[in-house]
């Protein structure tokens, strides 16, 4: 059962639409007898056989949302630019908040991995960074108090 303000299905990912009181989202209805499987994509043939739908976008299920992407994008930014934590953090962030959507059904599970991505990167970024900083201010302490004055 998904929650009342569930924008997405639990079980199957499929969109949620309003209900006709305009308060929270009904429950996707279950296919018709004789109803024709989908494939896996967008304008692929349908499966036959028992063939399983995984969720991918051919039924009805959207893509991986801003916040998701957002994420996984300052995660690969604290780690090329070497951003540390000025990317990492943020990165840490919305990554935090786009599982807990998705965990309750708000947003799409198809940024899932880009949101955890973004989470532990971000996390794990921001600790190298921070390591970083302060071995370079010890280092140049040590430097700056050698005896011989270089």
């Amino acid at each position: 059962m998904n929650p009342p303000d569930a924008a997405f299905c639990l079980n199957c990912s499929t969109p949620l639409g309003p209900t006709v009181g305009g308060t929270g989202y009904q429950q996707p209805a279950p296919p018709y007898v004789g109803a024709q499987e989908q494939g896996p994509y967008l304008g692929s043939p349908p499966q036959y056989g028992g063939g399983q739908n995984l969720g991918m976008q051919g039924n009805g299920a959207q893509g991986p949302s801003g916040r998701a992407i957002a994420a996984l994008i300052l995660a690969i930014a604290a780690l090329v630019l070497c951003c540390g934590p000025l990317t990492g953090i943020p990165s840490a962030i919305l990554g935090w908040l786009e599982l807990d959507a998705i965990s309750k059904g708000q947003s799409s599970p198809a940024g899932k991995w880009m949101a955890q991505v973004g989470l532990w990167g971000g996390i794990a970024l921001t600790i190298l960074g921070a390591i970083g900083f302060i071995l370079w201010i010890l280092l140049s302490l040590m430097a700056a108090s050698s005896p011989y004055g270089y």
